[in-house]
């Protein structure tokens, strides 16, 4: 007897089942045969990989700039207060010191989300989006192209400047429920190149509409 693959639940039916026996998927014509499982292409290709981008730390930059700047400023202030000369010139030796572990502890701060970032791998095929992150240790989750329910952008107005954005996926992955690519170039592109392969695997109609 002939069978085929349900498309919903990916295990043999008849080709004679008027509904998969597995999962109650109705044949698309009643007592006809179950059209063949819209199945993903055999060999996975990877359509786009990236990391988050570095930009994303432009604000630990400029907390580093404030810093170089505003103690310094401060000290020699508070030194030219100060009538006593010896007092004036440590005023600013400890301008000078604080400045220096304040630098200091904001550069490795800034190296460590840097190595943070760059660790993080975004991969997205023409069967799956994959998140591979940590430094020492390695993590992977991975999300389903057939289970991509939506998806959706955001770029507010430092991230249009900077020319990055937020991609969010909605799925009805247990596992996975959501995930969010962050700080990503071009992220409308992006967003539309998943949503446009998730409608490919799945075979639903795609509608053209402005985003």
């Amino acid at each position: 007897m002939p069978v085929v693959t349900c498309p919903d639940c990916g295990r043999d039916v008849s080709t004679l089942a008027a509904a998969c026996p597995h999962c109650g998927r109705p044949s698309p014509a009643g007592g006809q045969p179950i059209a063949p499982s819209a199945s993903l292409p055999f060999h996975e290709e990877t359509l786009w990989q990236g990391s988050p981008s570095w930009l994303l730390l432009i604000g630990k930059l400029f907390a580093m700039v404030v810093t170089l700047i505003a103690i310094p400023v401060a000290a020699w202030f508070f030194a030219t207060k100060t009538p006593d000369r010896p007092n004036s010139n440590e005023i600013m030796q400890w301008g000078w010191r604080i400045t220096a572990v304040l630098i200091l502890i904001q550069l490795i701060a800034f190296i460590l989300a840097l190595v943070r970032l760059r660790s993080t791998i975004y991969t997205v095929t023409n069967q799956r989006v994959m998140i591979e992150t940590g430094m020492m240790s390695k993590n992977l989750s991975e999300i389903d192209l057939r289970y991509i329910d939506d998806t959706q952008f955001r770029q507010g107005l430092t991230d249009r400047m900077l020319g990055i954005g937020y991609v969010t996926i909605i799925s009805s992955d247990k596992a996975t429920p959501s995930c969010v690519l962050r700080g990503v170039r071009d992220p409308r592109a992006l967003r539309e190149m998943i949503r446009t392969s998730a409608y490919q695997v799945s075979q639903r109609q795609l509608f053209t509409r402005s985003t």
